[in-house]
Order: structure tokens, then sequence, then C-alpha cells
């Protein structure tokens, strides 16, 4: 705990932005409310069935939503359907009488994460989507013992702890798979006798190497429908084969040599090793990492980023896609670095997918590291490679490669609004570096299509939409940016709100639409603006922030009743917060924490307050008398300090920050510095 505590005095009209920010909290408590009664059953168990991850997404953000300040039932409600669907998709599940599945039911977990009956939902870009709510717990409730242990378990499969999953080769230091989980890695399709996907039927393992090679097959971000059945007559060029096999013949599955030839090339080119999209483990790693201090996890986390960066630096600047089963680049394509299965050349924007696990191991290990710079190069190298690759199309819009394959760079296109801007913005925001903000300067300059100061009405789930206007914001060039982040945020959970309103089906008609729930439980403008920090990576990201908030007088995590907190100054070495008491009657006390997990020291705040020196009865005398600004500097050299909000106050901060400066942790400040193990 803090020794420091500042006391509010400065009374003056609540600005737009706090009367939206607490006017968001309570729309998004009551949709979610709503959402709860209406799409699930009171023990937690939802009203649908589809993918695993599908069903983690749609009650995903209940946990940071409390941790922000939302209302503690939203911590009970998150544990339970995270409970209750676990057990629903586990393969240990045990049907007692009179509940017979739901007809699109099937196992999806084992030992309650992700087995491979349906394998192309064991990869990053899923358990990352479905992982998200379990991240959460640690910011709401870290002293939980079951989902502590959760995080042990489930980064034990892939640091080498659990025979049952062996993912991680110790040796070459890499995952073994692009498809992996509880059930480890999926290095052959042939031990899958009958591959279950969506609606529980089943797809011999021929059909699904079919469709995975057959692009016209795949949707976004490489989706692949493996039911569906293409007549096309053209060769394929056999990105995923390629150089063994060039173009790939219509119907080669009709004849068996052939057929079994192929299945040989594609378990030894695309199973049997690593690709950068596992980088996401590094979160599942750091998790058990913040819950419990141990330097197994943080050692882990730098050796797997170390050994891309490596790669990274052998190949030129390019990251590449494919590491053969003895850690060797390319190793079954007769050295060639692309073509692997979530890589290069999966799509023509395979940049967006290709991304997201360097993001996300940047961040872990920079915060791991305790701001080690050398471990953003493996985001910002391949930042730089795309701008030193770059063109500049007719209209004079920059243009960086999205897409590689046989003849090079494959195609061009933005760094778009939606998937390219996050990788520049949680570069940025890590390092706050002039080297990095010249990197997103050079993007800003060469966009000429985008309106960089838009909020678009988005879900969580396009949160990577509104970065660029957060940007803008900081760099002193969008003064609009929080209350219209704000009204972006209220204005789609208000329709989603609306929506279920207007839903009158029974329960029975809602379970046999099986259609996937609307989830109005929005926090991404919240995360922005009050803890002044991007939006949490959706595909299982970890929480960023520069600053934390914790209710003093209920002992729990988030802003109190009725508080607004803005970030509204960002720096290498300083922050400012403003601080709002929107009530008239009551008192808020709350604690102000540096980092999203005490990783962070503030080493002064300084501030300006307005006391009266009258302190008779009279209350016309008192309103008249002078209200003096007195110039405030407080030495913290911690990781918090305390603030107490009278009515109607509010106060604004200047806070220097020493970044990186603690060991991170899910501890709340009552807990000192390490999480209570009950």
């Amino acid at each position: 705990m803090t020794d420091i505590k500042i006391t509010a005095t400065k009374i003056q009209t609540p600005p737009a932005w706090a009367l939206l920010q607490r006017s968001l909290f309570d729309l998004v408590a009551a949709a979610g409310d709503l959402a709860t009664e209406k799409y699930a059953r009171p023990d937690g168990r939802v009203y649908h069935f589809f993918d695993v991850d599908d069903a983690y997404e749609s009650r995903s953000m209940r946990g940071a939503f409390y941790a922000l300040g939302g209302p503690s039932r939203f911590l009970d409600i998150s544990k339970r359907e995270f409970n209750a669907i676990t057990w629903m998709y586990s393969e240990e599940r045990i049907l007692p009488d009179g509940d017979p599945p739901h007809p699109m039911w099937m196992p999806q977990l084992r030992n309650e994460y992700w087995n491979l009956d349906v394998p192309f939902n064991a990869d990053w870009f899923h358990m990352g989507e479905g992982n998200q709510m379990f991240y959460d717990f640690g910011v709401a409730d870290p002293t939980d013992p079951t989902n502590r242990e959760r995080a042990r378990k489930f980064a034990g499969m892939y640091i080498g702890e659990d025979p049952e999953a062996p993912n991680w080769d110790p040796e070459h230091k890499m995952i073994r798979s692009p498809l992996h989980g509880g059930a480890g890695p999926m290095v052959n399709v042939r031990d899958h006798k009958g591959i279950v996907h969506i609606g529980g039927e089943v797809s011999d393992y021929v059909h699904l190497v079919r469709n995975w090679l057959d692009p016209r097959s795949m949707g976004d971000f490489g989706h692949r429908n493996v039911l569906q059945e293409n007549p096309s007559t053209e060769p394929l060029t056999a990105t995923f084969l390629y150089p063994i096999v060039k173009e790939l013949e219509p119907r080669w599955y009709e004849d068996e040599s052939r057929r079994e030839e192929v299945i040989d090339l594609f378990e030894k080119m695309i199973l049997q090793g690593d690709e950068p999209a596992n980088l996401c483990t590094t979160a599942l790693v750091t998790n058990a990492y913040l819950y419990t201090g141990e330097e197994k996890y943080k050692r882990w986390v730098l050796e797997y980023v170390d050994s891309w960066i490596r790669r990274i630096e052998e190949n030129d600047g390019i990251i590449p896609d494919n590491v053969g089963p003895t850690g060797k680049v390319g190793e079954a394509r007769e050295g060639q670095w692309w073509g692997g299965l979530h890589g290069w050349s999966a799509s023509e924007r395979a940049i967006d997918r290709l991304f997201l696990g360097l993001i996300i191991g940047a961040e872990c290990a920079y915060l791991l590291s305790g701001g080690d710079d050398h471990y953003l190069e493996v985001l910002r190298s391949q930042c730089r490679m795309l701008l030193d690759n770059a063109k500049t199309g007719e209209d004079g819009q920059l243009l960086v490669p999205t897409s590689y394959g046989p003849n090079g760079w494959a195609s061009y296109g933005e760094f778009t609004i939606r998937s390219g801007y996050p990788h520049l913005m949680h570069l940025w925001h890590a390092s706050m570096s002039d080297t990095d903000y010249e990197i997103v300067d050079a993007v800003r300059r060469g966009d000429k299509s985008s309106d960089w100061n838009e909020s678009p009405v988005a879900g969580d789930r396009g949160g990577a939409n509104g970065e660029a206007a957060r940007f803008q914001y900081y760099d002193g060039k969008n003064p609009d940016w929080p209350v219209n982040v704000l009204k972006s945020d209220y204005q789609y959970v208000s329709r989603m709100h609306e929506s279920m309103l207007w839903d009158k089906r029974s329960v029975d008609q809602i379970i046999e639409d099986n259609n996937w729930p609307p989830n109005p439980v929005v926090i991404k403008a919240l995360v922005q603006t009050s803890m002044g920090t991007p939006a949490t990576l959706y595909n299982g990201g970890i929480l960023r922030a520069t600053v934390r908030y914790f209710d003093a007088d209920e002992h729990r995590p988030g802003l109190p009743s009725d508080v607004a907190a803005l970030v509204d100054e960002l720096g290498p070495e300083k922050a400012g917060i403003h601080l709002v008491n929107t009530s008239v009657n009551e008192t808020r006390r709350l604690i102000v924490q540096a980092g999203a997990f005490g990783e962070h020291s503030f080493t002064t705040v300084n501030y300006v307050n307005e006391p009266i020196d009258y302190d008779e009865g009279n209350p016309g005398q008192r309103n008249r008398a002078d209200h003096k600004p007195v110039n405030t500097s407080v030495s913290v050299d911690g990781k918090h300090f305390s603030i107490e909000l009278p009515p109607m106050t509010s106060i604004r901060l200047d806070c220097g920050i020493d970044r990186f400066s603690n060991d991170p942790s899910y501890a709340f400040p009552w807990h000192d510095s390490k999480v209570p193990i009950e």
C-alpha cells in the first residue's frame, strides 16, 4: 500500500467525457445483465453451441469490465459462464440423465484446453480469441485458486511440463506444430480417423487436407470450410507445398498413390514445425508468471522470443513463416523461408494474421524483461521491413507488401485502419520512443485514404479500428477523441441493448436457432480513455495500461462508483491523469497504480488544488470566499498513491513515471507485490 494521499479540492462542471464515461459504465452493465438473462441458464450454460472459442468469445470482457469498475456481479457471471462453457465442451464431460447433448455439441477441450477434434481451430488465432476471457481473471481476481492453477496447467502444456501435451521442443526452442493444445501437437493427420467439425459431422483426413491446400476454400484469415466441394479442374499454385510441388493437379486425391504422396508432403512441410503465430503462446505463459512470479515462465518467454529474433536476423530481416522439426528455417522446403500454414502466402492479406504473434510476443517479452528494447525488435523489425519494401500507388497512397509467393512480393495494400495500425500503435505505446514514433509518422504521411481522427462504431473485435484516432489525440491532433470514442461505444452498445429487448423468441427457439448471441460488454473506449493504452489485442493479448485504479473503500479493482478517469497526456517519462467525482453527495477514494501490473513506478505527482480559507458556517460567505490555486508537488517513488475525491471535485495530475522498473504481477496494492496463495 501507499502512504501518499492526495485530496482534491477543485469543484467544476464535470466535462462531457466524464459524464459519457459514467453513462457508458451504466449502459454496459444494463446490456450485460440483459444478455445474461436472455441467452444463458442460471448456472452459466449458454444456449448456443459452436466452436468453443466462439462460445468463450460470446461471453468475454465481463471479468475485464469488473476490473475496470463494473458491478461486482460481473465477476461472478464471468466465472460461472467460463466454468460452464469449459465443462460443456470437455472430453471428460459426463452427461447426466435428462441432459442430452445439443445437436451441435462436440467435445473440443482436453484437460480444459483445446483438443484437435476441430483442428483448424487449434491454432493461435482461434485459441487466442477464446483465451481472452480467461486472461481477464488475472486482473479481476488473481487470488482465485482454480484459475491460478489453470494458468499453471495451461502454461505447462507449452513449456515442456505436461507429457500428454508435448508441444515444446526444448532443444530447438520451438513449438512442434502450427496446430496444438491440450492434446499435444498435430504432426500428422492419419491418426485422426475422423475429424469432427461444426455440426457434429465427420470428415476424413483426406477431405481435411484437400480443403487446406485449396485456397479457394478459404475465407477471411484462412478459415476453411472442410465440407466444401470444389469442382474446379484448374491446377492450383501449391503455395503450401512450394517448391516441392509447384502446381497441384486437379483431383489429386482420386489417385491413391498420389493422394498418399501429397498427404505425406502436407504433414512434413506444414504440420511438423513452428510458425510465427505461435508467438501468441507467450501470453499464455506470461499469464502464469503474473500469477506466480516463477522465474521459469519468464525465462521461457524470453528464450522463445529470442529464437524468433535470431531467425529474423538470419533471414535478411524478414520473419520466416516455417521452421522444420530440427529448428531450421525452410527445412522441408529446400531452405525456402515462406509457405507456412498461417504465413506469408496464406492469403492476400497475410500480414493481418501473421503479425498477431509478433505484437503479443513483443509486448510480453518487453514486459517480463523490464523494458529491454531488444525484444521489441521481433515486431519493430517487421514494421521497418514493410516500409523498406513499400511502394507508392497512383494516388500517392503508401502501399506495403501484404503477402509473398513464388514471384516475390505477391500483393500490396495499405496499412489498414482495421488491421495494420495495431502493429504500429502497440509498438509505439510499448517504447514511447522517437524511433517508433517516426515509424508511425511515416505511415501517417503516406496514408491518403484514411481519416486518422475517426472513431468508428465497432465492438471490441473491431477495437483496432480506433487506434489511429487515439494516437492522434496524444499527438495533439485530435482533441475531441475522448468524447468521440465514448460516443461510438455508447452507440454500439445501445443498439445491441435495443436488439436484445426486441428479441421475443422463446428459449427453445433460441436453442434451435443456435445463433451466436450478442455480446454487448464492449469496453475498449473505457480501457483506452481511463488507462491510457491501446485496446487489448482481441486474439489473446495481455492487458497493457499506463495506469490502473482500485477502489480503496470497497477493496476491489476498478474505478469507484461515480468516478471518471482520463489519461490525457502520454510520454516516455510522464502521464497526465484527470479524475472527476460526478457524485453530488459521496466522497470517493481510490488508489492509482503505475502500469497494468505495477511494472512502472511514479516518481513525482504535480497538481493544482483550489483550497479556501473560510471555515465558518455561513454558506453565502463561504461561496464568495477566495479559491486560491496552489501548485503542489509530491514525491511518490513507488507503484501507488491514493486520491480522495469529495463530492463534485476533480483533479488533474501530472505524473512522472519510471517505466518498467518493477517486476510485473497480478498482485493488488494491498497484496504487498505478490499474489497471496489461499
